[in-house]
């Protein structure tokens, strides 16, 4: 069978099955997914937990001879074999597919995975693990359910907000649910019970009292090169994770070259936003930088981009925060601003 994310508690409370595939990219689903099934299994009596990480060469022959030997802490065992690549390679795929055949008893099989792509979804291992037991496909909401999702959130912390604050704490984490999470259990911990207004999720969501990667995306597309220089080079000096700032900025930077290329197509600002899934909360931002570029500076923003992406990976030579500042003073409007600052 397969099940989604929401699917998974229901199913849990109904009973275990033998083998279970567990496949996304988003890191909180899939952890939450994994505890869940972990504490039916302890509940279930599953005492003994294993946890192998299956990358090349792993001895696939070595975990059949485990999962077949009688344990003498335990009578139930869970095993959780994790596949970076999300292939398990000719003898792992073959294991997999004898082994939901003829699970052994008192065993239950994990095998998590990244999303997998069609042509990996169409394998025989993974259909048979989807035959034999479940397949949990996990998937991040997307723009339009991120809202209810963090709504549903919030009910479980006791709190609530209304329609504009829920909407401006969707803006400031999308595309970071472990980001929502946190920001979520803040709420919930400094507003309490009840409901959370706007002004709320200003003050708590990025402390004001320290800058954040918001504050800085916010002074980048409001054409401020000076507030976002300093900004950034407060976050160096807190510490701040350097792919954290890459990937605020660049959510900002795809939203807005996404805008700029429909207006230079013809359409109306309004539209073009609105076109580009722009929140209603952030539009006056983005209409601000959208005046401040055009194509030819928002693919000089992308460029950017990746070679900042490259030099915080490591795949470059380059200073991370070096070739922060540069995209930053770019997002700003002010390029020619890097010599002088950087």
């Amino acid at each position: 069978m397969k099940l989604n994310y929401q699917q998974v508690a229901a199913h849990l409370a109904s009973g275990l099955l033998p083998v279970y595939l567990v496949s996304g990219d988003e890191p909180l689903l899939v952890d939450e997914t994994l505890d869940s099934i972990r504490l039916a299994a302890r509940e279930q009596g599953f005492d003994e937990r294993e946890s192998h990480l299956a990358e090349r060469g792993f001895d696939w022959q070595a975990l059949r001879a485990g999962m077949q030997n009688l344990s003498l802490f335990s009578s139930r065992r869970l095993f959780q074999v994790r596949l970076p690549t999300g292939k398990p390679g000719e003898t792992g795929a073959r294991f997999i597919a004898e082994l939901t055949g003829d699970p052994p008893p008192e065993t239950i099989l994990v095998v998590v995975t990244p999303g997998l792509d069609s042509r990996t979804a169409k394998s025989k291992w993974v259909q048979a693990l989807a035959k034999a037991g479940a397949w949990v496909q996990l998937r991040a909401p997307d723009r339009a359910g991120l809202p209810g999702w963090i709504a549903a959130r919030l009910r479980q912390a006791g709190v609530s907000c209304d329609a504009d604050s829920l909407e401006l704490l969707a803006s400031r984490v999308e595309g970071n649910l472990l980001a929502a999470k946190q920001e979520i259990d803040t709420l919930a911990l400094v507003a309490g019970p009840g409901e959370i207004s706007a002004e709320t999720v200003r003050s708590v969501v990025g402390d004001g009292a320290r800058f954040d990667v918001f504050q800085l995306t916010d002074a980048a597309l409001a054409g401020d090169p000076r507030r976002a220089v300093r900004i950034l080079q407060s976050l160096e000096r807190e510490g701040v994770a350097a792919p954290l700032v890459l990937w605020s900025l660049n959510r900002e930077i795809g939203v807005l070259t996404d805008v700029v290329f429909r207006v230079s197509a013809g359409l109306r600002l309004g539209q073009a936003m609105a076109e580009a899934g722009v929140w209603r909360s952030r539009q006056g931002l983005i209409g601000q930088a959208a005046g401040l570029h055009d194509c030819g500076s928002a693919a000089a923003l992308v460029s950017r981009a990746w070679a900042a992406e490259r030099i915080c990976k490591g795949a470059r030579r380059g200073r991370p925060w070096g070739a922060l500042m540069e995209l930053t003073l770019a997002l700003a409007g002010s390029p020619e601003a890097a010599a002088e600052t950087v």
